[in-house]
């Protein structure tokens, strides 16, 4: 395809197979990820919030480029996940600032588009690293813009042009960073941005579908920008004025494409109100408030199958709001495990966000949780340093007013909980909260998801791997073997405390049996033993 100029539709084309193309290989990137634990991976994490770019793009009937490109920007801040999926985000923005009011772009705009996307990632990053993908997409942007500056015009040479250049940084990114040499890999996130340029060239060299069919299927935003799943009801509201109860949301799927949008919108109509039918024949998402929910999902049962269902009693939400009425800060935190999430709400917890090592939330989630608690400060606990990006980019985003205490594990989280004080301000919380988490040890026991050669050790798909605050300290044979050995090199007199949190995979009876034999060779300490749940991590200990 031979392009000097293109439109918000080819953009949009284009955004949608570097999507679809970034999440066919992005098991490739997480396979390069230099920490073999088990996490929210690279290349997961970029292609989750490429498809909330895509989906959002979808959304917007406009051929306007820079309608498309807010659209796509907008997705892509509020889907981003982990801290790779925020600088890609922030490299779609950054993109999208220089384009706002232009229907379609020439070679020398989309250079320039490009230059300003890399420098709102590397102004996103607190300590910008080079040899990551900062370094590949800043390489990308030079390689457009010397293409542009010896006579080329076309979009796809200057992004061949760019593609040539990422390469090229890439291949280099180890002799930057000496944890990639010794693990003998590119970066990770590097590897995702090539991939998405290798997308964008597929797209117009016509060898990529234009987009994947599910992404038609995404919740739609609204005029206001707030998606299907920020749609509660208001705060000055009184439940007596609630007329249908139920949120009621599912997916319908249909292989024959005979999924009628029109006749579902019309008889939905008839059963309450907030009415959305959003996708296509083969697919399509719908939300609806009725007081008949079974109703619903009765009519659209003959037209295909149902996914994803999701009924929400609004009135008993709105009870539990007004609960939370009366504090003026708002807690968040992160958690994944039924037992870690209790002992977060016993300690004061008013909104868990379901994730951490097994899936990052996105930047969305965060915002969904922020707009669903009344308090007039909100104060978030990431508990994971691969979401600490992400809930800041929240921050940014909300029209409230949210501290980021940046907890990197469960139980620095649950030690900066123990400092909250509702009388203080949310400013003087988040400062002593931090203080707390930083007073905490913390130990994690779980297993290696891949092979690799991390700091010069050979580690092994399988093997037990203790973390010392998010440090590899040792590989052991089992679980119990790496408890005794970490918490007996850890342990000092000051020490008073020492709380384990087993997960899903560990029983009652073995985690007793563990705590009893450290308290038999530790006894000036406190052993303490909870129920965490935890999936993937045998155990969470924490020495104070």
């Amino acid at each position: 395809m031979d392009k000097e100029r293109i439109d918000g539709l080819l953009w949009e084309h284009m955004i949608a197979a570097a999507s679809q193309y970034l999440e066919n290989r992005k098991s490739i990137v997480d396979a390069l990820n230099v920490f073999p634990v088990p996490d929210g991976d690279t290349g997961t994490n970029m292609s989750l919030t490429m498809q909330s770019a895509a989906r959002a793009m979808l959304r917007e009937e406009s051929g306007h480029f820079g309608v498309k490109a807010e659209a796509m920007a907008q997705g892509a801040l509020l889907g981003a996940r982990g801290n790779s999926g925020v600088i890609t985000s922030q490299i779609l923005s950054g993109f999208a600032s220089t384009c706002r009011t232009m229907e379609t772009i020439d070679g020398s705009v989309f250079c320039e588009a490009m230059k300003k996307g890399v420098e709102a990632a590397y102004q996103a990053v607190m300590k910008p690293v080079e040899g990551t993908i900062l370094t590949v997409s800043k390489a990308a942007a030079q390689g457009a813009q010397t293409a542009l500056e010896t006579g080329e015009t076309r979009i796809d040479s200057l992004i061949e042009a760019a593609r040539v250049s990422a390469l090229k940084a890439l291949e280099l990114t180890p002799t930057m960073l000496p944890i990639l040499k010794q693990a003998g890999v590119v970066d990770a996130g590097g590897q995702g941005f090539l991939y998405i340029l290798e997308g964008f060239l597929a797209c117009l060299r016509g060898e990529v579908l234009e987009a994947a069919a599910d992404l038609s299927a995404a919740a739609p935003v609204l005029a206001s920008g707030t998606s299907i799943e920020d749609m509660v009801v208001e705060d000055h509201m009184d439940s007596g004025d609630i007329q249908f109860a139920y949120c009621t949301e599912f997916v319908v799927k249909d292989r024959e494409g005979r999924i009628d949008l029109n006749q579902v919108r019309d008889y939905l109509n008839t059963l309450g109100d907030c009415v959305l039918v959003v996708g296509t024949p083969s697919i399509c998402k719908v939300h609806v408030h009725t007081n008949t929910p079974g109703k619903a999902l009765d009519y659209v049962t003959p037209m295909g199958t149902l996914h994803k269902m999701k009924i929400d009693n609004m009135r008993e939400e709105y009870e539990k709001k007004s609960r939370v009425e009366s504090k003026k800060i708002g807690l968040i935190s992160v958690a994944c495990g039924p037992g870690i999430e209790e002992i977060l709400k016993s300690l004061g917890v008013h909104k868990i966000v379901t994730g951490g090592q097994t899936m990052n939330p996105s930047t969305q989630d965060f915002v969904e949780a922020i707009n669903n608690l009344p308090a007039r400060e909100i104060i978030i606990l990431p508990n994971n340093s691969n979401i600490i990006m992400a809930a800041n980019q929240a921050a940014r985003v909300s029209d409230r007013i949210v501290h980021i205490v940046p907890t990197k594990t469960i139980p620095q989280g649950i030690g900066a909980l123990l400092a909250f004080n509702e009388e203080e301000t949310g400013a003087e919380n988040t400062r002593k909260m931090e203080t707390a988490a930083q007073q905490i040890i913390t130990i994690e026991v779980t297993y290696a998801v891949r092979d690799a050669n991390y700091e010069d050790q050979q580690i092994t798909k399988g093997e037990t791997l203790g973390l010392v605050n998010g440090k590899l300290a040792l590989t052991a044979s089992g679980p119990h073997e790496a408890v005794q050995q970490l918490v007996r090199e850890q342990l000092k007199e000051e020490h008073e405390l020492v709380t384990i949190y087993y997960g899903e995979d560990v029983c009652k009876e073995e985690a007793e049996a563990l705590a009893g034999q450290l308290a038999e060779q530790f006894d000036w300490v406190d052993f303490e033993i909870h129920y965490g749940g935890q999936p993937l991590y045998f155990y969470l200990i924490s020495i104070e």
